[in-house]
């Protein structure tokens, strides 16, 4: 080949990559041309203002105060029996050892009820939290629907690192997301409204 041919060659090859390059490039700013709508929302204010858990919550206290009564009308007998134990002279072994019977029998039903109520609130307490995840998420996905958002994420902007605690800053930095987010972006109180809506509408 001529070097004229080669030269021609080489250039025309250059000129195909280039060519390739920039309809490459141009594909790419193309596809950053269009940003993502995103907003935020503070799950932690929205489950303390939802109309839907506002009345859970209250339920919820509401078998746990009769679960706390139970216990402390135990806690009553036991003191009951403990004073009259101390008012059985010394001579009298057989009232003490019914006495004290009844009061091992009162500790051991009050110590298993006990662990039973805790295992209990905190599997009714995890059910509670799941349901109100799930309406939040399912409200989440309705609102970006409706108003063209692309991504909402649950807002830690909130979170900050501790000062001089590199273990917890380390806690910290794995699970935050959000460095910056306008306060534009934050739609907690458009998903509260619509959420509540729904819940007094009976969805």
């Amino acid at each position: 080949m001529k070097p004229f041919t080669r030269t021609f060659a080489a250039a025309a090859g250059i000129a195909f990559v280039a060519a390739c390059a920039a309809a490459l490039g141009a594909g790419v700013a193309s596809y950053r041309a269009a940003p993502s709508t995103v907003g935020v929302i503070d799950i932690d204010r929205l489950s303390l203002e939802m109309e839907e858990f506002k009345v859970a919550a209250t339920n919820f206290e509401s078998k746990q105060n009769a679960k706390r009564q139970e216990l402390m009308a135990i806690q009553t007998r036991m003191e009951s029996i403990a004073e009259e134990i101390d008012l059985i002279p010394e001579t009298d072994t057989d009232a003490r050892i019914i006495k004290n019977t009844q009061l091992v029998v009162l500790d051991s039903e009050f110590k298993t009820k006990q662990q039973i109520f805790q295992t209990t609130i905190d599997r009714d307490r995890a059910i509670l939290f799941k349901s109100m995840y799930d309406r939040i998420e399912a409200g989440a996905a309705t609102l970006a629907a409706r108003d063209g958002i692309d991504v909402l994420l649950i807002d830690d902007r909130v979170f900050k690192l501790a000062p001089e605690n590199l273990s917890a800053q380390n806690d910290a930095l794995e699970s935050k997301k959000i460095l910056f987010a306008n306060d534009a972006v934050d739609l907690t109180d458009e998903l509260l409204t619509l959420l509540n809506n729904e819940f007094n509408a009976g969805k």
